[in-house]
């Protein structure tokens, strides 16, 4: 069920609490929107660049004013479009321009007043997350009716403590079954999610948190066994890259309904960034994609440089076999494209299901 906190927090939440990740250049405000008015908290990715110039910020700023504009004709806000709008923006937090998040960025959040604000990927050791939520924190007070929440996603029990520690009020944790970025060293939902949630139990008890499970989620199942893990909700990714409204490549929404089998189907490693000639993720991450060719001819020998060239020449030549699809291990349980709000109603009503069917046991 939403826990109390979720839904004094986010109003237009309803039960059991389910969000759609802030997956860079997939989400946008149209699928952010949908997926808030069907009850469940939607998204927008606002990059890694804060610069003055960052396309990024520029996108933003149209995304989240797309998505106050189809909550307000919903009648999911108020129609004069005040007050703060619930939905979420997640920031990447590694770049080197991280530092004038202040400057760059507080402005077009102070001008829509999102709910929540998620981030990821500190450059380890920096004090860039305690420096980005004290900054919100003081430009909040200046907005009148603004009291947004801070979510860090983490990857295990340590990197959580740090990120409370840096004034966090929800921790996103994200286990291995996830797909995109994550932490190269780690543990799946079932265990992280019941020590973090011990870990703030015992430490933290002074204020409230909240802790959504994250990683191989993509049936309502999921969601009602990440409740009984001690969540207060659920995200979903890979489910809503398949959603009419995302941004999604339909070559890789195709590759998704195909996959099966996803801890075999998907992998974990630094290729899906080095094949595209991407090395900015800190150490400590790697992420998770399908096993495509490249991944195959990795493990057949094939050279880095060599599966680079591969690639080159199938995007020249229009063939997507060889793209980079990030997903998680549920995908085998997606089988179609849906509206986002048919996703999370389906996805809604069979955690409800399960946990009235574990009342029987």
């Amino acid at each position: 069920m939403t826990s109390n906190l979720l839904k004094q927090w986010f109003p237009t939440t309803e039960a059991p609490a389910i969000m759609c990740a802030p997956m860079f250049l997939s989400v946008n405000g149209t699928l952010a929107a949908e997926v808030t008015k069907a009850g469940g908290l939607g998204f927008v990715a606002g990059g890694w660049d804060f610069s003055p110039a960052s396309p990024y910020l520029a996108d933003l700023d149209a995304q989240l004013t797309t998505a106050r504009e189809i909550l307000a004709e919903a009648g999911t806000i108020p129609a004069d479009r005040s007050g703060t709008l619930p939905i979420g923006v997640g920031f990447l937090t590694f770049g080197p321009t991280a530092a004038r998040f202040a400057e760059t960025v507080l402005p077009v959040l102070i001008k829509h007043k999102p709910a929540v604000i998620w981030l990821f990927v500190p450059q380890p050791g920096s004090t860039t997350h305690r420096d980005m939520i004290a900054a919100l924190r003081d430009a909040a007070k200046g907005v009148e009716g603004w009291e947004p929440k801070v979510f860090v996603q983490t990857g295990t029990v340590a990197a959580a403590r740090e990120a409370l520690d840096d004034g966090a009020d929800g921790i996103v944790a994200q286990g291995v079954d996830a797909g995109g970025h994550q932490w190269a060293q780690g543990s799946g939902v079932i265990s992280l999610v019941p020590e973090i949630r011990a870990m703030i139990r015992e430490e933290y008890s002074d204020r409230p948190i909240a802790l959504i499970a994250a990683g191989g989620i993509a049936h309502g199942s999921s969601v009602a066994a990440a409740l009984a893990l001690g969540a207060d909700g659920a995200v979903m990714g890979t489910r809503f890259l398949v959603a009419e409204e995302a941004s999604s490549k339909q070559s890789a929404r195709d590759a998704i309904i195909k996959s099966s089998d996803g801890g075999v189907g998907t992998v974990k490693s630094t290729l899906h960034d080095h094949i595209e000639h991407r090395y900015v993720f800190p150490a400590p991450f790697d992420g998770r994609a399908l096993a495509g060719p490249s991944i195959l001819d990795e493990r057949a020998g094939v050279s880095l440089a060599e599966n680079q060239e591969k690639l080159k020449l199938a995007v020249e030549g229009g063939d997507p076999s060889r793209d980079v699809v990030w997903a998680g291990t549920g995908v085998g349980l997606i089988t179609e494209v849906q509206p986002a709000a048919q996703i999370l109603q389906k996805t809604m009503a069979e955690a409800l299901e399960s946990i009235r069917a574990l009342r029987n046991v």
